[in-house]
């Protein structure tokens, strides 16, 4: 990938978002996030058509583009084949809008819940495996990568040996930092420090533990100057997606994330 650092758009149809943070992110060389098509009412709604105008708003676009998979009461693992069902078909559905927009990152969730513990962990955790395995297959075939990220999650454990056993350099693990400072048990760089070389993308954004605020790095009780230090002493430069969806704090958050990968040696300074 060209891009280190990614700024995620959300949804244009009501605020105008994504047509703004394009400028933005056209004026300082970035890659883009596109999560609309993840959300319910386009999936639902007239999404050919708002294909239709992604594809005039991206063609000259020099970016990488990565997508955010749907989530929305999902799972990955279940007992009732209706259920699987209808998560393949979502699936299915963001590889398509992927081929269409040249997408090549499409970005997952793995839908742990709490019960899934002790033997019934060990049990979600192969069916993760056979899941993916199935995903993976076709992310080679169409030369798209998947990232799959953490969201209630509270260790990382829980996660990495579903990596580990997939083992495939298109199935990575992304890290959302903001999600694990409200439910970890553990701290933060435990993530960092376990995932290592798997951990390639990062959602970055900031909170005061209460709720996913989506504040600015700068806004929130994550460090994130100590982040960077630990790049630094692991070796590693995983691609940075703002996940901040207000004008005036993505652009704080863009100046600092800039000057700090600048300066960190991982990233080198093109950033």
């Amino acid at each position: 990938m060209r891009n280190k650092l990614f700024v995620s758009a959300e949804d244009a149809k009501q605020n105008g978002e994504v047509e703004e943070f394009l400028e933005i992110i056209r004026a300082r060389d970035l890659g883009m996030e596109i999560q609309e098509f993840s959300l319910p009412r386009v999936m639902h709604g007239d999404w050919k058509k708002r294909l239709a105008e992604y594809q005039v708003l991206l063609r000259d676009f020099q970016g990488d583009l990565a997508i955010h998979n749907a989530f929305w009461d999902l799972v990955n693992v279940s007992m009732d084949p209706e259920v699987l069902e209808l998560t393949h078909k979502k699936f299915d559905f963001h590889f398509r809008i992927a081929r269409e927009l040249g997408v090549k990152i499409i970005v997952s969730h793995f839908h742990w819940m709490p019960f899934h513990r002790d033997v019934l962990l060990r049990l979600w955790q192969e069916g993760q495996i056979r899941f993916w395995e199935r995903y993976v297959d076709r992310a080679e075939k169409e030369d798209v990568y998947l990232v799959t990220e953490n969201v209630f999650e509270p260790r990382p454990e829980i996660l990495k040996p579903i990596v580990d056993r997939v083992n495939s350099k298109r199935f990575k693990f992304i890290f959302d930092i903001g999600h694990a400072n409200i439910v970890s048990e553990v701290p933060l760089e435990d993530w960092v420090i376990t995932f290592g070389n798997d951990l390639t993308y990062m959602h970055v954004h900031n909170n005061y533990r209460s709720f996913d605020e989506h504040n600015s790095v700068l806004k929130g009780t994550v460090n994130f100057d100590h982040l960077f230090l630990l790049f630094e002493r692991l070796q590693i430069a995983p691609m940075l997606s703002t996940e901040v969806f207000d004008g005036a704090l993505l652009l704080e958050t863009l100046d600092y994330l800039q000057a700090k990968m600048k300066a960190c040696r991982v990233y080198g300074t093109d950033h």
